[in-house]
């Protein structure tokens, strides 16, 4: 790759008979040189952790001070320097943690190089746009035979110079939108995917009191296998989540500025939740975890105590972006400088509500996993409050006539459902894991029995997919249950109906969901047919033992 990037340059500036590139933009490529060069050698010969952050310092020195390219965020030059330094040295570690299965890296590396050509292709930017394509076709002729099964593999080199060379382009670029968030938001949403996958890898292997830079098969593509993805599919997956971003920060400065405070909040809030479900799947064996937590992990524990932590900063972007949506949609799809000053002056309290009234109901008590009807009631408790209090403290604060009912009401809709989605997203997410396992596990089982035991047991199977069950069907007694669901699983009929259901679905093992089914005509006649046909039969038994 690093071969097909120099020389697509070169011959570029051959054919046009133009180096003005090499001129203007040669701190860039002697810094990708320079990385490039950090990671062969490390390749060959093992560098400690401190002397490769101090290379890739180095090479983030020469495209900061002689290439004079910076992230324009704050208003002094030290901290955008500063900034700077955090974000090319920050991307280029988590492309490289990127790299942990085939065709994983370069695909996403080159989902993001394809938006940057765009951007630059549209701000009439030819020498960055030569440089874009360079690493677009150089990563291209090695995705051909890096995409699963790989026949060759990027190592450090690779994956550090496309990360710091993609860095670098990031904020070279003239950005066309006037808003500072705009600035930061386009190249942290087109690294989005690697932002996540270093931040969940790093926050995980803390708590367990691992070091964040050792290597490990706990990076979001092993725990999409983990889901039950094969690797071609979690590959796939991803670069589909890092397309979306793309997408996400193109349309950044294309759509409405408006549209764009939905539209990235959205979309932070659903990776973020779909990071959090992978990030307690069990992907590590205990026996690779630390026992000994030193400091920094019990601060870490300490921090994110049973990790309310996270709940408490996702609703702060859920908070914000339901009371957003309740002014954007009350004033016709559109912020003017009026509705963007009511919102601004006022979202202090709500938030401060919104947060006081999910203490006292108990929000942040609940596992997401168990979330139940008594949950929703609850959750729509909080919301109910947390909007009244809002309402009467603005009223109480501003009494300003825009300041209307309706959007109060509306913003206790989008706050309701935000809140009541976000906490079922576990369910949703478990529910789409063990659908898609119906399609890989072997084992095919139907119940008899559609009561409360039968339930249970369908229950327990959704919840615990590593049993290897996969759910058919119920046959039970009652034809006033026939065509019904129970979790998404029908009741296909009477057991009359089993040498039929034989015929059309693969069944492995029939369970009765009670003892006292066995000893029925029916449950008899069940038992033969599950005899001659080969079927295992299990029952499910749950008693209370005496201890002594």
């Amino acid at each position: 790759m690093f071969i097909a990037f120099i020389a697509a340059i070169l011959f570029s500036s051959l054919v046009a008979s133009n180096w003005n590139l090499w001129e203007t933009r040669w701190s860039l490529i002697l810094g990708s040189v320079m990385m490039f060069g950090l990671g062969l050698y490390d390749d060959f010969k093992r560098i400690s952790p401190p002397i490769k952050l101090a290379g890739q310092m180095l090479a983030a020195t020469v495209v900061i001070f002689f290439g004079e390219n910076t992230i324009n965020f704050f208003p002094w030059p030290i901290a955008n320097i500063l900034l700077t330094f955090f974000w090319l040295v920050g991307i280029t570690n988590a492309i490289n943690l990127l790299d942990n299965m085939d065709g994983l890296a370069g695909g996403v590396s080159m989902i993001a190089a394809g938006v940057l050509c765009y951007f630059f292709w549209r701000g009439d930017d030819a020498d960055l746009l030569t440089l874009a394509l360079a690493i677009v076709g150089a990563i291209l002729g090695f995705l051909v035979f890096n995409f699963p099964p790989a026949k060759i593999f990027m190592g450090d080199s690779g994956s550090m110079l496309l990360g710091f060379s993609l860095a670098a382009l990031s904020i070279a670029r003239r950005t066309q939108a006037s808003n500072v968030f705009a600035v930061v938001g386009v190249p942290t949403l087109l690294f989005l995917l690697p932002i996540i996958d270093t931040t969940l890898v790093t926050i995980t292997r803390l708590l367990r009191g691992q070091s964040p830079t050792q290597g490990g098969t706990d990076h979001t593509s092993h725990r999409l296998i983990a889901f039950g993805l094969s690797e071609r599919q979690a590959v796939l997956v991803l670069y589909t989540i890092a397309f979306v971003s793309g997408l996400v920060a193109a349309g950044l400065e294309a759509l409405d500025y408006d549209l764009s405070l939905v539209l990235v909040p959205l979309l932070l809030i659903i990776l973020s939740l779909f990071a959090a479900y992978l990030g307690r799947m069990k992907v590590v064996s205990t026996s690779s975890v630390t026992n000994q937590g030193g400091v920094v992990t019990r601060f870490m524990a300490n921090l994110t105590y049973k990790r309310r932590i996270f709940e408490i900063l996702l609703d702060l972007i859920l908070i914000g972006m339901a009371y957003y949506l309740a002014f954007w949609t009350r004033f016709g799809l559109d912020m003017t400088t009026v509705s963007m000053g009511l919102f601004l002056s006022s979202w202090p309290i709500a938030l401060l509500a919104a947060y006081l009234s999910f203490i006292v109901f108990r929000v942040y008590r609940g596992m997401w996993k168990y979330v139940g009807f008594s949950d929703l009631l609850r959750y729509g408790e909080a919301v109910l409050v947390a909007v009244i209090v809002t309402y009467l403290c603005v009223k109480v604060v501003y009494s300003q006539p825009p300041y209307t009912a309706d959007i109060f009401f509306l913003y206790a809709i989008f706050l309701y459902f935000g809140l009541a989605g976000s906490r079922s997203s576990f369910q949703l997410f478990e529910r789409y894991s063990n659908q898609y396992r119906k399609q890989t596990e072997k084992e095919y089982v139907l119940f008899y029995g559609a009561g409360d035991a039968g339930e249970l047991a369908l229950r327990w199977i959704l919840r615990n997919s590593e049993l290897g069950l996969a759910p058919v069907g119920f046959l039970d007694d009652d034809p006033y249950l026939w065509g019904q669901q129970i979790h998404g699983v029908e009741v296909l009929g009477g057991p009359e109906k089993l040498t039929e259901v034989l015929k059309n679905r693969q069944i492995d093992t029939v369970i009765f969901a009670s003892n006292l089914l066995l000893s029925t005509q029916p449950g008899t006649q069940l038992m033969t047919i599950c005899r001659e046909n080969g079927i295992k039969v299990r029952l499910l038994r749950l008693e209370f033992e005496p201890v002594n």
